[in-house]
């Protein structure tokens, strides 16, 4: 065989060997739409403005305005709802475990024993029972049933305090400026100067460890609860303590009611009102005494 018959054996033999690996590996390499994809694929994590959760006779509605998630005005937690929006929209598309609704009864996806969760008005899903770390769901009108990773029914509270967001401060320790304490012996305010804490009427040295641990609590106080206005009448209408905090160029200021066993707690700011339990409290309720003395 020639020289020239052997160079073109060689390039046919190539080309065939490239056309079969294209043919092979290709499709491996282009990722195809799920069935789960196809179905939120309209949906985007951050424009949604709307979650509705309903289960049998109960609901609620959690709404997106000026870019904060609120529940009956009320501001809503934002690391639940961002969970939730993630499960229901993940990155990698879940299991597909059924096609058709022989199962559904199973795993407790039928009308009546479903959770139902919609968004945006646009997608509705159902949600069954656990399985492990994941839950059993499906669409709206759809028979086919995925399973997905990390949700559970306990994350579809219809229960509105369960979606309030219960933090009633949160700041960086390292940026107060100021903290003032006032209560029936009178007020205290402590001041940060050069990188020491002082009391600001004679420049008395604080004890340092003891004014941390005091930010260490408020920099990141929750509450068990908000109150509710007819729970307000449980405590006195005159405040035990009061706190003012000053950092990162803004100022709160906390009031502490005394009740029978939970403090009622007011942020001024904006009005908002809390239940704490007692025990929580004990380092704050203590600070006037304890940072007076050495």
């Amino acid at each position: 065989m020639s020289n020239r018959n052997l160079k073109i054996l060689f390039i046919i033999t190539f080309i065939l060997l490239v056309f079969l690996g294209v043919k092979t590996y290709l499709p491996r390499l282009s990722p195809t739409s799920s069935p789960y994809q196809k179905q939120v694929k309209t949906l985007d994590k951050n424009s949604l403005k709307s979650i509705l959760i309903k289960k049998t006779d109960k609901q609620i509605e959690l709404k997106k305005e000026n870019n904060i998630w609120k529940i009956n005005s009320k501001k809503a937690d934002m690391t639940k709802i961002d969970n939730l929006i993630n499960y229901l929209l993940p990155s990698i598309p879940p299991d597909q475990i059924a096609q058709t609704d022989k199962r559904h009864a199973e795993f407790e996806l039928t009308d009546e024993k479903a959770a139902k969760v919609r968004l945006d008005n646009k997608l509705t899903w159902y949600i069954g029972k656990s399985s492990g770390t994941s839950v059993y769901s499906r669409f709206d009108k759809e028979n086919s049933v995925y399973l997905l990773s990390g949700l559970s029914p306990y994350d579809l509270s219809v229960n509105a305090d369960d979606w309030y967001d219960k933090t009633i401060l949160s700041f960086d320790q390292s940026k107060v400026s100021k903290v003032s304490f006032k209560d029936k012996s009178g007020e205290k305010k402590i001041i940060k100067k050069d990188n020491k804490w002082l009391f600001e009427k004679d420049d008395k040295e604080v004890n340092q460890d003891k004014i941390n641990s005091v930010l260490a609590s408020l920099s990141n106080l929750l509450a068990k609860s908000l109150a509710e206005d007819k729970e307000l009448t449980n405590f006195p209408k005159n405040p035990e303590l009061t706190i003012t905090v000053d950092y990162d160029s803004q100022s709160q200021t906390l009031e502490f009611y005394k009740g029978k066993e939970d403090y009622l707690v007011k942020r001024q700011s904006d009005g908002e009102k809390f239940l704490i339990a007692e025990y929580s409290l004990t380092t704050l309720l203590s600070a006037p005494k304890d940072l007076s003395t050495p």
